[in-house]
């Protein structure tokens, strides 16, 4: 008997000093720590999904300049190696 009382003490002990660690270092409220955690938790995703969605409009920023420089590039090339069409002879230019 006097083994369990001796084992139910130590244990007492040991959980009223992770309670007062765990107070100590995350405040005394239990179910005020569990709202901060999960409020924490959301904010980080909230801030997470933001930065996830500004990354895709700056990459379809990025691929739509490039994509057009492309294009103009193309269409520059296009009219560079088109002949020029040549000026119509006149028939009365070569009578004299």
């Amino acid at each position: 008997m006097a083994m369990d009382f001796d084992a139910q003490l130590i244990e007492s002990v040991e959980v009223r000093r992770n309670r007062l660690a765990s107070a100590l270092l995350f405040g005394a409220n239990p179910t005020e720590r569990r709202w901060r955690e999960r409020t924490r938790v959301l904010v980080y995703g909230v801030a997470a999904a933001a930065l996830a969605c500004a990354l895709c409009v700056a990459i379809s920023f990025v691929v739509t300049v490039i994509t057009h420089w492309q294009d103009e590039r193309a269409e520059r090339g296009q009219q560079q190696s088109r002949p020029l069409p040549a000026a119509p002879s006149s028939p009365l230019s070569g009578r004299s």
